[in-house]
This record gives C-alpha cells, structure tokens and sequence, in this order.
C-alpha cells in the first residue's frame, strides 16, 4: 500500500478544519473570548513586573521590553506542549473513525498555539514601538527564531503525545518540569545574576538561548555570533528528529491504546 503524503491536499484540509477547529473551541462559552489570548499573557507579564521592577529591582535596560518577551516566548512554549500532549486523547473519536496520518493532530494544535503567540507578538511590537527603542533590520531575524522555536515545541510535543498514550503520568510530571523549567530559565531575571560556572548548565536548554538571543536583536540590536545561532540550530534539528523518530515507531498503536 502506498503510503499517504502528510501535506496531501486532503491532509492539508484535515489540518486547517482541526486547527481552526481548536482555536475556536479554546474561547468556546467565554464572555471575552480571543481577548483572553492578549490578557492572560499580559496579567503574568503585569505581576511579575510589579514585583521584580519595583520590589526586586534587576539593573535591565528595558526590562519592560526584556521580562514581556520572555513571558510571551515561554508561555507559547507551555502552552503548546500542554495541550499537544492531550492531543490524540482529545481526538480520540475522530482517530479512531477516520483515517489521516497522525501526526497532522499534533501539527494542528501547536499550530494553533503559534497562532497565539503571534496575536501576542503583536502586543508585543505595540510596547516596543512606544518605547524609546529605534527600529532595526535585526528585528526581522525574529522570524528565524520564531521558526526555531515552532519545531522546538513540534518536537517535544510529538514525543509528549506518543507517550502520554501509554503513560498517563506523563502529563503531571510535565507539569512539574514546566513549573521548574520556567525558573530555571533566565525569563525574569538576567542571565548575568548566575554565576557563570552554571552558564552552560542553562544554555543547555534552548529555551534559554531562544530567549536570550531574541532579547539580543530587539533591545541590543545585534544578532548573536553565527557559532551560538548554528548551536541552536542543531538543538532544534535534534530535537525535531527525536520527536519524529519517536512518534512514527509508536504511531501503528496510538489508535488502540486511546
């Protein structure tokens, strides 16, 4: 039998309707609807600033600008791979009846998830542009990262997924991991506040350098040395072959073990 392309035009249209599909029913019955995918970013972003710009004073040049793109970015990442990781539970019913290849289910929510995070990203560019910060040609290196950033969270998601198939657990220990990730990585705080023997420990995460290297070209205006941007590069390569490995050795069980 041969095998069905992932972007055939019928996948491609299975895809549209579920990601459609779960951006509307994320808001379904709420009175503010979309609005909450700008508020709930900007409520963290709100706090956190209160309590470490005036509490907790970190000397940050626009750390405004510096703490709500760290928020946005790590919050695209959560958010993502929590709810990808449900994904083939979730559906279950239409797995089961239709068949489509099955990773278009996982492609479909973190697609809906990016979608999000540009809403986001917008708010973003809204506080930048009223801050004393002059424009750059750096800034369209965003898109890199964006695109980084998306296969970093397609790939721990389809690992994610696959698992949580057969072990349920997994999605109360990645909550756990999260809940540790989010202060692990340098989002608040500036990196320099380490001690640099730790440095590498952290840069192991490429959340931490994708943060990092994103603060760069917005408020430093420059993008990082072309050696520390091919190692998030293969970073992001390895995790997406992880993830793809992964689900495709365990994707002939996925419908009988939902």
């Amino acid at each position: 039998m041969k095998k069905e392309k992932i972007f055939s035009k019928k996948n491609v249209r299975i895809l549209k309707e579920i990601a459609i599909s779960d951006f509307k029913v994320r808001y379904q019955n709420s009175i503010l609807g979309y609005v909450w995918t700008l508020i709930k970013p900007l409520l963290l972003f709100a706090v956190l600033y209160v309590v470490f710009s005036v509490f907790m004073r970190f000397p940050v040049e626009h750390y405004q600008l510096y703490l709500l793109l760290g928020v946005i970015i790590w919050n695209f990442f959560a958010e993502a791979t929590s709810i990808a990781l449900r994904s083939f539970e979730t559906k279950q019913s239409l797995i089961t009846k239709v068949y489509f290849p099955r990773i278009i289910v996982v492609i479909a929510s973190t697609l809906t998830s990016l979608l999000t995070f540009l809403l986001n990203m917008i708010v973003f560019f809204v506080f930048l542009a009223i801050s004393d910060i002059t424009f750059s040609a750096n800034f369209f290196f965003m898109v890199v990262y964006t695109l980084e950033l998306y296969f970093i969270i397609l790939g721990t998601s389809l690992i994610l997924s696959t698992l949580y198939v057969k072990f349920r657990d997994i999605s109360h220990i990645w909550d756990v991991l999260l809940q540790i990730g989010f202060w692990i990585t340098p989002i608040i705080y500036p990196v320099t506040m380490v001690p640099e023997i730790y440095h590498r420990f952290i840069y192991l995460n490429p959340l931490a350098r994708l943060i990092e290297y994103s603060r760069a070209i917005f408020i430093l205006h420059h993008i990082p040395a072309s050696s520390l941007n091919m190692v998030l590069f293969i970073m992001t390569l390895l995790i997406m072959v992880a993830g793809v490995t992964i689900f495709y050795t365990q994707e002939s069980s996925i419908p009988e073990n939902i």
